[in-house]
């Protein structure tokens, strides 16, 4: 395994820092598939797993944000044969097995890989009416959720480059027991965000001390508003690192400034950037890669977001990595058939997994990735 980074991770202020004191940027990219109705991350059928965790440390990036669900760590069926093509080795694993072969790969290539809880069922995110905005709804209990964690602490906690977890993915509404439910954040109710995120994080320390714990916000990881008066507090400091999303089409009003979209950032979640609290990771964001590859492209959203990263020097992780959704690649060939229609219009690979399908895109986000800033 290559170590570019010197684990463990912690924070300092607003940075996220190794075990030098140095800064560390998370500058990554979402590879998803794990999540979804195969269980199986996307892209094994075209490409071999090394070469796909190499193409993604080749352009520089240093962590992945691997989404997987609970229903994927409970199947013991294999996973079918032509999801895994060009990873015959695998062939005969479990979707848990098949996510545990791509940790490696990635680790292998000094990469940081970021479990997340993306859903507790399996399907395509999100929705007010999916009923997994919560950590737990009427098919899975808060106590499986927990355990689940504790399951991956354990599983990945001899590899120090599975150095930080994404505990659940976009808070939000969620139908449970027929009601709708809104999440909270910091009123010590049934659906408190801060005091889950605590209580997880705490038990996921006794297996692994070195764990970042990453916490996102409501309303679709867009709101860390909360913090200000609730801050996640866990048993062991320097370990809390808090997270957004954002999209064009998030709460953004038309014709924004970009004087305005740093200012509506900052409160929504910056501000604890800029004021040396804790540090703040973009978990999300992304736009369509061929129109961002056009001249002019990617309109007044992504100049505003590329302004505040830049300016608030923000760690960050694309969406996605994905050139496709569920797919099949024809052996010896690079014919797609997309079960769900479409390709993935963020991704940033060729339909066939074996490259760089929008080097202009991956030039705009390598100019996000030095550091501006050091750890003080």
């Amino acid at each position: 395994m290559v170590l570019a980074i010197a684990t463990p991770l912690s924070t300092r202020g607003r940075y996220i820092v190794d075990a030098r004191g140095n800064r560390v940027k998370l500058a990554g990219v979402n590879w998803y598939g794990a999540s979804e109705d195969m269980g199986v991350p996307v892209g094994l059928d075209c490409n071999d797993r090394n070469a796909i965790a190499e193409i993604i440390a080749q352009q520089g990036f240093n962590c992945v944000r691997f989404p997987f669900s609970l229903w994927m760590t409970e199947q013991t069926t294999p996973v079918a044969d032509q999801y895994l093509l060009r990873n015959p080795d695998l062939h005969g694993s479990t979707p848990m097995q098949v996510y545990d072969a791509c940790v490696k790969a990635l680790t292998a290539q000094g990469l940081i890989v970021i479990p997340n809880v993306h859903l507790l069922d399996f399907g395509w995110c999100c929705a007010n009416n999916d009923t997994n905005g919560l950590w737990f709804n009427d098919r899975w209990p808060a106590a499986k959720f927990t355990a689940v964690w504790q399951d991956i602490a354990r599983r990945y906690a001899s590899n120090p480059l599975v150095a930080a977890m994404d505990i659940k993915n976009e808070p939000r509404h969620a139908a449970v027991g027929g009601a709708t439910q809104a999440p909270a954040w910091g009123n010590a109710q049934e659906t408190d965000f801060a005091a889950m995120y605590a209580t997880v994080g705490n038990l996921l320390h006794q297996i692994d001390p070195d764990l970042l714990i990453i916490c996102e916000g409501l309303n679709y990881a867009g709101d860390l508003t909360g913090v200000a008066s609730h801050p996640v507090q866990l048993a062991k400091p320097g370990k809390v690192v808090y997270s957004m999303h954002d999209y064009s089409w998030s709460d953004h009003p038309a014709g924004q400034t970009q004087a305005a979209y740093i200012q509506q950032m900052t409160a929504n979640g910056g501000y604890l950037l800029n004021q040396g609290i804790a540090p703040v990771w973009v978990g999300e964001f992304g736009d369509n890669a061929s129109a961002l590859s056009s001249p002019g492209g990617g309109g007044t959203w992504w100049a505003n977001i590329q302004g505040w990263l830049k300016e608030a020097d923000v760690d960050w992780c694309w969406w996605a990595l994905n050139p496709t959704h569920g797919q099949s690649c024809t052996p010896g060939t690079t014919t797609i058939q997309n079960y769900w229609g479409a390709p993935e219009p963020y991704g940033l690979l060729t339909l066939d997994w074996t490259s760089v399908g929008y080097p202009a895109v991956i030039t705009m986000l390598q100019a996000l990735m030095p550091p501006h800033t050091a750890a003080t």
